[in-house]
């Protein structure tokens, strides 16, 4: 062979070299991102799990009786509205489930003496009269409502801690998807398909306030 012969084979296995190389590179890209979006789903499955959760404890609080009649029927109405709304994010959705938590935290005081040693007095948005029906007459020393509201209240407690980290978790998530989909060669080449940009999941997950973030 000749010399300009030698030159077109090594220049055609350069090539050939380059265009494998980012065959493998596409592929491998593409792969990625769809683990990605699998994981966002995972995690978009978890957050409404534990909203699920979260809900349907702040409905059995309500319904153990040992709160006061109006406390009780805003932690159901705010549950109750809350369960009948799954599906897919929306702002209506944002709203219910912040709604949910401004309830919560807006009867806090009165969660705050379930299970606490000794009548709590003067604690705002909580009658006297509540206090002593759920205590019993109770004095100094003896916890404060049934073994049941206890338990409900634990139970409503770590699901809405749950629900914080799970929001973190998928919004880490779709932030992991958005800064892949936003490199030029995913763009350019429309590695992502049709599929709609996901958007990160908002609303007010802040109670109960004393938390550990």
């Amino acid at each position: 062979m000749t010399g300009g012969t030698w030159t077109w084979l090594l220049w055609g296995a350069v090539a050939l070299a380059v265009l494998l190389a980012v065959g493998w590179l596409l592929s491998y890209t593409a792969v990625w991102l769809d683990r990605l979006h699998h994981r966002m789903q995972a995690t978009a499955a978890a957050l409404d799990a534990q909203l699920v959760r979260r809900a349907e404890a702040t409905l059995e609080l309500a319904l153990t009786g040992d709160l006061d009649p109006a406390t009780s029927t805003l932690l159901a109405g705010a549950a109750s509205e809350a369960l009948a709304m799954p599906g897919p994010w929306s702002p209506d959705r944002a709203r219910t489930e912040s709604g949910l938590t401004e309830v919560l935290r807006a009867v806090d005081p009165a969660l705050a003496v379930i299970g606490q040693d000794g009548v709590v007095r003067g604690v705002p948005g909580v009658p006297e009269a509540a206090l002593d029906a759920t205590s019993g007459g109770a004095e100094h020393g003896e916890a404060l409502g049934s073994d049941g509201a206890q338990e409900a209240l634990a139970r409503l407690r770590a699901a809405a801690v749950r629900v914080r980290y799970a929001r973190r978790f998928h919004n880490e998530a779709v932030e992991d998807v958005l800064r892949l989909r936003r490199r030029p060669d995913v763009r350019w080449l429309r590695l992502a398909g049709r599929s709609r940009e996901p958007q990160p999941v908002t609303f007010d997950d802040g109670w109960p306030v004393d938390a550990v973030d």
